[in-house]
């Protein structure tokens, strides 16, 4: 493995000097002091049903505003993932819908000719879109100044007890024996399922931006590889060979992850870079990191003589073993892989954040 300083190829192609940017080592803090949002997390392997990870991820991915730790959560505290569940009140299924309600949102996720509560799939993408819907009003409403609050909370109450009875109270602060301890039992929740705490051990400590860049792309694990996919907004149409393929390639995963991570703030070139074509690998904005002072969130550009054909995201280390989060080729999905299997490349680390 050839764990390349992009210094020294910068140097030798612009013949200019470039400053070294060195990280302090320090351990992980604990969850609640990484200054992360679970919320917006992907979902961390192995904490749902087998039988639900995919449509839970699937529900993840149906808006910005809720993600896969969000509806998994939710599903734990409505019916403790018993999709025969039926509650006092008639409610139904794993996401505990109520038969009025149900018709608005509910299809055929699974394509088995049938639209059920009882069906885990269609239940949990139904779920996500009653959440997706409010979210969509409550901002309409708390720009308006019809309601005020912290838009999760808004959502949580909403599915709890009805958007009308947030509209009623002004905000997700309700007091009616039940609602006001629902939004934060999920909250509470949420961390378990939520897959940002990347890195371990000895791993740097990441900064915010990094932190973001993470939750950003772990948003879209299981996503396909398009050839040409993805923009600063999501997957997008690829090109061939993966013409009717909706996802990412490698350097747009990344140029997605570091415009949501800085808020639009860098949008990236669509391309790794080499000496003909700067592309990300020579963009001004990303620092020039040594391969041994790579820290989670970190980009890695695969290739040799500044000349480079892949890039993903340093994940840490799982059980000592350097992780990537990638999209890796045609026919495979967003993934996180460990980086031994780029061996023999050089590797240039680069730092779009903090």
């Amino acid at each position: 493995m050839k764990k390349t300083s992009l210094a020294l190829v910068l140097g030798i192609v612009f013949l200019v000097p470039v400053i070294i940017v060195t990280v302090i080592a320090a351990p992980f803090n604990k969850p609640s002091d990484e200054g992360v949002a679970p919320s917006q997390a992907g979902l961390k392997t192995g904490t749902v049903p087998p039988e639900f990870e995919p449509w839970v991820i699937k529900a993840g991915k149906v808006c910005s505003d809720i993600s896969a730790p969000v509806i998994a959560a939710q599903i734990e505290v409505e019916s403790g993932w018993n999709p025969a569940a039926v509650s006092p009140a008639g409610a139904q299924g794993l996401s505990q819908f109520m038969p009025y309600t149900w018709p608005s949102y509910g299809q055929d996720a699974n394509h088995n000719g049938a639209v059920s509560p009882f069906d885990p799939p269609d239940a949990i993408l139904a779920q996500a879109n009653f959440d997706c819907a409010t979210a969509a009003q409550a901002r309409a409403d708390i720009a308006s100044g019809r309601i005020k609050g912290d838009l999760l909370d808004i959502v949580l109450a909403a599915y709890n007890c009805g958007y009308g009875c947030v509209l009623a109270n002004g905000g997700p602060i309700i007091n009616n024996g039940e609602t006001e301890s629902y939004a934060p039992k999920i909250r509470r929740l949420i961390p378990k399922y939520a897959a940002v705490y990347a890195g371990g051990g000895n791993t740097r400590l990441s900064g915010p931006v990094n932190r973001k860049i993470i939750q950003a792309a772990l948003r879209w694990l299981g996503t396909p590889y398009a050839w040409a996919g993805g923009t600063k907004d999501g997957p997008s149409p690829g090109s061939a060979p993966d013409v009717g393929v909706t996802g990412f390639d490698c350097s747009g995963l990344t140029l997605y992850a570091i415009a949501q991570a800085t808020a639009g703030a860098i949008i990236l070139p669509h391309y790794t870079g080499d000496r003909s074509n700067p592309g990300q690998l020579y963009d001004p904005r990303g620092k020039d990191i040594p391969f041994d002072q790579k820290a989670p969130g970190d980009e890695i550009y695969f290739g040799s003589g500044g000349n480079t054909h892949h890039v993903g995201i340093y994940y840490g280390t799982q059980n000592g073993v350097d992780m990537l989060l990638n999209a890796p080729q045609s026919g495979q999905t967003v993934s996180i892989m460990p980086l031994s299997g780029w061996n023999g490349e050089e590797m240039y680390v680069r730092r779009f954040g903090s």
